[in-house]
């Protein structure tokens, strides 16, 4: 690279070659003509002068300042070394102290009487390290990681070990701790605490600590899984809609990249945050699986079936005009339903009409259409069911029942003996239900409040009389009572 030099100057070194601690140093005097001389003469072999950068003693000439009692003058420090401890001075460590480091080089390096490096090294290196002074502790890491020892003695490390050996680290200064997040209830883990992975750290020290964050993250995220699993069991036993609202909605794990404390400019923050995202885990629950069960726990304590798939049974015998019918309902997101009713049927060419009445008095209808080879039905909730024969005993069919938002199909078998007037019957059924049209209406409303959403009309102060009847009469499907509403407006 081309220089420009002044003219009438002479040229100098761009970057001298700096000298050994001890070397005489050049003392500038000016002559009589004014020419800048040196006492050292010019044609001898001495380096030019260090470049060093000291404390300020005030103007030449001035007497130099006494030092506060118990302090010793810095360490004088180049501008080179000045930019490579990025424009920051270090206080000055003790030596490394050479037992130790001994016994850390015995423990670490592969030999003849020690060919494999065991969990007893780990921990012996780990005991002499303890026996380090605090101000020789940075040090000694720094020179385990030149030379090689530190890398082997992480490597070594199960997440134990590793714990231990931070928190030794930290103890000593040479480690930053951040701190985590709290837990919430039903054990809702908080953010795991870490370290800070300072670029400036030794190159092994900062695997190990990245490995930690990654030990920490992995128990957040099968903890995690244990607190949605706890939720879920606490709303299969809530018994209101006000003790499910009590438990608040499912709570995601605060556990991001930014909680690793890397710096954007890092040179290591994409390896570190990669691994970490790896070694993290998936896991078992989520959040969707969790409402999905408040959605069906909260359906079920306001009296509607869950939305789903469900499977039905039902059996059913008859003598003359007598009829007997039970029907069972299992759901994945709600409890199984029986469902007994008896009452008469009676037929009269190819019309039936069914008049059932339940255990607890409600009355149901059906009127059937029956063309031998296909039958059609529909009873007074409103399903409809077409039937085909598939043999002398069995029949397929298909159902849908609008206002409950369900439809389905199965098989039934059904024998009679031979004077027609002993019936028996067993029909098989699977189907799907959705939303119904009022929660259809319901869900796209602006509106209405969700279960774990405060009403609007709690914050004008208005009382549960002063409700408008139809917005009574929707809080009161949503669990609200009076009692309830009362309590909240004072809050």
């Amino acid at each position: 690279m081309s220089r420009i030099d002044v003219p009438g100057s002479s040229p100098l070194p761009p970057d001298p070659t700096l000298p050994e601690p001890g070397a005489p140093t050049l003392e500038p005097r000016v002559g009589p003509a004014g020419a800048r001389r040196s006492s050292v003469s010019e044609s001898s072999a001495a380096p030019p002068a260090r470049n060093e950068l000291r404390t300020y003693d005030g103007p030449p000439g001035a007497p130099p300042k006494p030092l506060p009692p118990g302090t010793a003058p810095g360490p004088a420090v180049s501008a080179r070394e000045l930019a490579a401890l990025g424009g920051r001075t270090r206080a000055p460590s003790a030596p490394v102290p050479e037992d130790v480091y001994a016994t850390l080089r015995s423990h670490l390096t592969r030999s003849l009487t020690n060919p494999f490096l065991t969990g007893g090294d780990v921990q012996a290196a780990h005991t002499a390290l303890g026996t380090v002074p605090r101000e020789a502790y940075r040090a000694t890491l720094e020179r385990m990681d030149r030379e090689g020892l530190l890398a082997t003695y992480v490597s070594r490390m199960d997440a134990t070990s590793r714990q231990a050996f931070l928190e030794q680290a930290a103890s000593n200064g040479v480690l930053l701790r951040r701190p985590g997040g709290v837990s919430g209830p039903l054990g809702l883990p908080g953010r795991p605490e870490v370290f800070t992975n300072d670029p400036k750290l030794p190159g092994a020290l900062r695997d190990a600590v990245n490995a930690h964050a990654t030990d920490t993250g992995r128990a957040a995220v099968v903890a995690h899984d244990a607190y949605l699993l706890r939720y879920g069991e606490a709303v299969a036993r809530a018994d209101s809609l006000r003790a499910l609202r009590a438990l608040g909605p499912p709570q995601a794990l605060d556990l991001r990249e930014t909680s690793l404390g890397l710096a954007w400019s890092d040179p290591q923050r994409e390896r570190y945050e990669s691994e970490w995202k790896a070694g993290l885990g998936r896991p078992q629950r989520s959040l969707v699986q969790a409402y999905e069960a408040v959605t069906a726990r909260a359906q079920v304590l306001s009296g509607e079936k869950p939305a789903g798939a469900f499977l039905s049974a039902e059996a059913s015998a008859s003598h003359d005009l007598l009829h007997l019918k039970t029907e069972a309902r299992a759901s994945a997101r709600g409890p199984v339903d029986v469902h007994a009713q008896a009452g008469v049927a009676t037929k009269a060419g190819p019309l039936g009409l069914e008049v059932m009445t339940d255990a607890h008095g409600k009355v149901e209808t059906q009127l059937q259409v029956d063309l031998s080879i296909a039958s059609v039905s529909r009873d007074s909730e409103g399903k409809v069911e077409l039937s085909l024969g598939a043999g002398p005993h069995a029949r397929a069919h298909a159902t849908l029942n609008p206002r409950t938002a369900e439809f389905g199909g199965g098989v039934s078998f059904a024998v009679s003996d031979k004077s027609g007037q002993h019936h028996a019957g067993l029909k098989l059924g699977y189907g799907l239900r959705g939303l119904t049209p009022e929660r259809a209406a319901q869900a796209v409303r602006s509106d209405v409040p969700g279960l774990f959403s405060r009403p609007k009309d709690l914050d004008p102060g208005l009382t549960w009389d002063a409700l408008p009847t139809e917005r009574r009469a929707l809080y009161e499907r949503q669990g609200w009572t009076r009692e309830e509403w009362a309590q909240d407006s004072r809050g």
